[in-house]
């Protein structure tokens, strides 16, 4: 049976969503055709939903019928993901009716033979790493099927599966039920990038908030499908960093060299273990772990406006013991340095008051792993410590020139300037894992289940020179400890996996300035309470049934139920729908003002289909989703009779809706071309008597403000394995009403270099066409925002200029 109804579907949808991109329209109309909309993207999904009933009445054999020609093999190879064989890996073969299973011998390899063409599921498990679980492949007669299996050491920070398969050259399709997209940091670390915000805010689906401007050291917050980063959960190694200030996490200070990858997971899907308390999705950056080899890595770099950076890295083992240790420092003068600026103009008696300002940030990150191994190497204990710490000059972006076309030395800037502004930061965390195997241990010595703990204790201190508390709720002198304990057990079966996890995140934040007139510190618990189960009745169906019940402290529980389905009616193809339900809890600083103020609730319905357009290592592969979001119980303020903030409660309600398309078309072995577009639609349903806290007054049916409706990125990436020239080349354009209030734009980026042995030379090139290069806000001039009281001005953020950056690596 094929996906023959699933196309016209998304179809359907896909010409929905586009014509709710044009902005702006009346309320009326508007709300009545997004109605409109929401009601045909539902019975889409319901009547998918359906489909996959049906199909799983049919029954395995009817989805699996092969006609009975000669047999088929398969040979195949074990990796960790430094290509390193994996001896005594357990690689099962299933498909309806059979299973066949193979060790791996001290090379890595395996070989099955005698296996009946057709569709089967594969499994890799190995001590120390990894499961790979429900990926399917296709056997033909004649010709082996060559895999590869790639797994990746055990770590207790990852949200989704890491392990690769790839057949005859190409990667196998993923099943899992919510999209899932993977950046590896590590290559913007070897380009000399000191901060990741970039490559998130290019992904679609991603909007990256600029509260203050784009420049460089200013806070940078990211939300996933939607206006409000909030609603988008942060993690590092698996421990939520949001916190009850803000409701987000500033990103700004994050260095790409501390972390291996970050994984953006799509939606409300039951895919991840994080708690349910987010509406867009998850963000979990990974931070380098120990390697079974050791590796030792020297890095040096520096650019354009004097930005330097040094990077010494060391990971390995010995024996039971593994190691992973990390320093960096990055400097940089910024582009804004030592600039003299006219503060107050002369008066009959008085001369022109003149400041200096700049934006000059240096930062210092390190980190350390310890792990132990038990047991036969499937269980560990590991300490791990990681600190960033931050001085940034603020006073040049906080500051504004009166006259936008005048930006010289000396211009007037007597509206806002903010000499002296400065910022601190210590961000100090400490972890503790404990990871036990429970059961019977197998042939190929791997337990059936295993018992997670773990500890966390993060605090972020920040400092603020010369910044008024009203300036921003990121720049404020504050300090926030976030403890988080949890405990995770999980049991793999013959085609099941069960799994559940308990979580308490108690969090302590003081600031003073913004909880005013409450007490300077105030606290809050969150706990939950999560069961997961995945299960594949055959080789084409895989489903996964999630329940969280959460509790806080401040305001109660909530229960939210998750389901997936997954179809894979060929190697070829895989279709994935999803529908759940999740909420966003109001924050300290809010509930000073209302004490009553409860969660925002959401509902999430999403439809995938990926397809590898034929077969081998060139052959093009392309993923559609689909997706619509409704928020309940928004927390906004509601309007007086003068026009201004009345009281904050839960009276709002919003929908995002959207697409996302990718493609990849190997162009050879060693390149690629990646398309991307995206459309990401966010309004309020509300009447125009309320008011968004963050953003301006909003009207019923019209895009939020600084929510790009549409985004499109495109690369070419020539990266040949081992030694050998490398470039890359890319543009990411945005639509207007972009979180720049700019309008539409692009960003060239490119980078060329060469590894030679264990040495690489890279020259990385930002911002080519020096967009946006005013070095300042432009106070304004923005492109207009329509309020219920016609166009309000917005200010035009500016980003930095054209750089480059040479980076030096040694690999020991």
């Amino acid at each position: 049976m094929r996906a023959g109804p699933v196309v016209p579907a998304m179809a359907f949808m896909v010409i929905s969503l586009e014509m709710g991109g044009r902005l702006p329209r009346a309320p009326k109309a508007v709300l009545s055709r997004h109605m409109a909309r929401r009601v045909r993207t539902q019975l889409a999904f319901f009547g998918f939903a359906m489909i996959c009933a049906a199909l799983l009445a049919l029954g395995p054999a009817q989805l699996a019928r092969a006609d009975p020609v000669s047999q088929g093999s398969v040979d195949g190879l074990v990796v960790d993901t430094n290509g390193v064989p994996i001896k005594g890996a357990l690689v099962a073969l299933r498909s309806p009716g059979s299973q066949t299973q193979e060790i791996t011998d001290a090379a890595g390899t395996f070989a099955i033979a005698a296996l009946p063409p057709g569709m089967y599921e594969i499994d890799a498990s190995a001590t120390g790493f990894t499961r790979i679980a429900g990926r399917q492949i296709g056997i033909l007669s004649g010709a082996p099927t060559r895999v590869i299996l790639t797994l990746a050491r055990a770590v207790a920070g990852g949200l989704t599966s890491l392990g690769t398969v790839t057949v005859n050259g190409a990667q196998t399709l993923s099943r899992a039920s919510a999209p899932t997209t993977e950046i590896n940091l590590q290559t913007l670390a070897q380009l000399g990038e000191t901060q990741l915000t970039g490559a998130l805010a290019s992904q679609i689906g991603v909007t990256l908030s600029m509260p203050n401007g784009g420049a460089p050291g200013l806070p940078q917050s990211a939300s996933i499908r939607g206006p409000d980063p909030a609603e988008t959960l942060i993690d590092i190694d698996g421990h939520q960093m949001n916190n009850t200030n803000t409701g987000d996490f500033d990103l700004e200070l994050l260095d790409p060299a501390e972390f291996s990858g970050a994984q953006i997971i799509y939606g409300v899907g039951p895919s991840s273990l994080e708690g349910a308390n987010t509406q867009g999705g998850v963000i979990n950056f990974r931070t380098i772990e120990p390697t079974l080899e050791p590796h030792a890595l020297l890095r040096f770099s520096y650019g354009s406006f004097d930005t330097a950076g040094e990077t010494f890295e060391a990971t390995g083992s010995a024996q039971r013991w593994g190691y992973a240790a990390l320093y960096r420092r990055s400097t940089t003068r910024g582009e804004v340095y030592d600039f003299p600026i006219v503060t107050a103009t002369a008066g009959p008696t008085t001369p022109a008051q003149v400041a200096i300002v700049g934006s000059d940030v240096s930062a210092t990150t390190t980190l350390a792993k310890l792990r132990y191994s038990v047991g036969r190497g499937d269980g560990y204990a590991e300490l791990s410590f990681r600190d960033c710490a931050a001085i940034r000059n603020l006073s040049a972006p906080l500051s504004a020139p009166d006259n936008p076309n005048d930006v010289a030395p000396y211009a007037p800037f007597t509206a806002i300037n903010a000499p002296g502004a400065q910022a601190e930061n210590a961000a100090p965390a400490y972890g503790v894992d404990l990871q036990v195997p429970l059961g019977r241990h197998n042939t190929a010595g791997i337990a059936p289940a295993t018992l997670t703990a773990r500890y966390s204790n993060a605090l972020s201190n920040q400092s603020v020179q010369n910044i008024a508390p009203t300036v921003s709720p990121y720049l404020l002198n504050s300090s926030d400890l976030l403890v988080d304990s949890s405990l995770e057990y999980e049991r793999t079966l013959a085609s099941a996996t069960l799994t559940f996890l308990a979580d308490d995140l108690a969090e302590r934040l003081t600031a003073p300035d913004v909880l005013a007139p409450g007490p300077a510190m105030q606290t809050q618990t969150q706990r939950s309470v999560v069961g997961r189960y995945e299960w594949s009745p055959s080789g084409h169906l895989h489903y996964t049934a999630a329940a969280y019940v959460s509790d806080f402290d401040t305001f109660g529980w909530s229960f939210d139920p998750r389901l997936a389905v997954v179809w894979t009616p060929t190697a070829e193809s895989v279709v994935r729908a999803s529908a759940g339900t999740g909420f966003n809890p109001p924050q300290l600083t809010q509930r000073v003002f209302n004490p009553a103020l409860q969660p925002e609730r959401t509902e999430n319905y999403e439809l995938g289909y990926e397809h590898r357009f034929g077969a081998g290592t060139l052959a093009a592969s392309g993923v559609a989703n689909v997706y619509l979001t409704e928020v309940h119980d928004n927390i906004l303020f509601t309007l007086g009779p003068t026009g201004q903030p009345a009281y904050l409660k839960n009276i709002g309600g919003s929908v995002y809706q959207g697409l996302e398309l990718r493609v990849r078309k190997p162009l050879s072995v060693s390149t690629a071309l990646n398309a991307a577009y995206g459309i990401n639609i966010a309004y309020p349903t509300n009447n125009p008597n309320l008011f968004d806290p963050s953003a301006p007054n909003v009207i019923a049916g019209q895009q939020f403000e600084g929510v790009a409706p549409h985004k499109a990125l495109i690369t070419v990436d020539h990266h040949p394995a081992g030694r050998g020239f490398h470039y890359a080349f890319g543009i990411a354009a945005e639509s207007t009403n972009n979180e720049l209030n700019r309008p539409a734009y692009g960003l060239v980026n490119a980078s060329v270099g060469v590894s030679l042995g264990g040495t690489d030379v890279n020259l990385n090139g930002q911002n080519l066409t020096n967009q946006f290069d005013d070095k300042f806000t432009l106070i304004g001039v923005g492109v207009p925002y329509p309020t219920p009281t016609g166009l309000a001005p917005t200010d035009a953020y500016s980003i930095q200029g054209r750089s480059f950056t040479l980076t030096l690596a040694q690999h020991v």
